[in-house]
């Protein structure tokens, strides 16, 4: 397995392959109540995040990886999602973090936007909050009323949809490294006709 060594931080890096989910309607849904949708797992044509090369089978890469683990004490990665009419972080609208995205860990472990420090990630750039409702939404409605307080689900208000496209930018980082690589990636603010969005997935680092 090709690994990239940087021998300014030390660390030893592995790249997906593909690099990249490409920008477009992944997702079609008319229901008002909004869920997590993992990609890889539930939507048609998704798939789950592969590291390694196209010449190794892929349980060489996945044993070369598990070693690679145990000789490290820290894994860090970074993904960038690329959001058009789509929540990925904060909700502007609502002031909270309901909409924002879910992931995988390569040990099935799920890690957010909020809750126990060891499972929540660090973003580091947001431009895909959906910018502020006021008077620009569909209804009169506040944007905190009517909300389904249910893990996982949403029903407030839609936000304002800008059709412009942004990026926010998403590190997790842990000494637990048996939880990277990342495999995949949940959106909830996705299933209407304008709303768009792609990844590009960043190399998973050990040190």
């Amino acid at each position: 397995m090709k690994v990239f060594c940087n021998m300014e931080t030390g660390e030893t890096c592995v790249y997906p392959n593909p690099a990249s989910v490409p920008k477009k309607n992944w997702w079609s849904s008319k229901s008002k109540d909004k869920k997590h949708i993992w990609f890889g797992e539930t939507i048609n044509g998704g798939f789950h995040f592969s590291y390694g090369d196209d010449n190794l089978a892929p349980n060489t890469a996945n044993v070369q990886m598990t070693f690679l683990r145990l000789l490290s004490t820290e894994g860090s990665q970074n993904i960038t999602y690329h959001c058009k009419n789509s929540i990925a972080y904060l909700d502007e609208a609502a002031g909270n973090l309901k909409k924002a995205l879910l992931i995988q860990g390569s040990n099935d472990v799920e890690i957010r936007a909020e809750g126990n420090s060891r499972f929540t990630y660090t973003v580091l750039k947001d431009d895909c909050t959906g910018h502020a409702c006021k008077e620009l939404c569909r209804d009169d409605t506040p944007a905190t009323a009517g909300r389904d307080e249910r893990v996982g689900s949403d029903s407030s208000p839609p936000s304002k949809h800008t059709g412009k496209w942004g990026q926010t930018m998403i590190e997790y980082r842990s000494q637990k490294t048996s939880r990277l690589p990342i495999i995949d990636i949940a959106p909830m603010d996705i299933g209407g006709p304008e709303q768009e969005f792609g990844v590009d997935i960043g190399p998973v680092c050990f040190l």
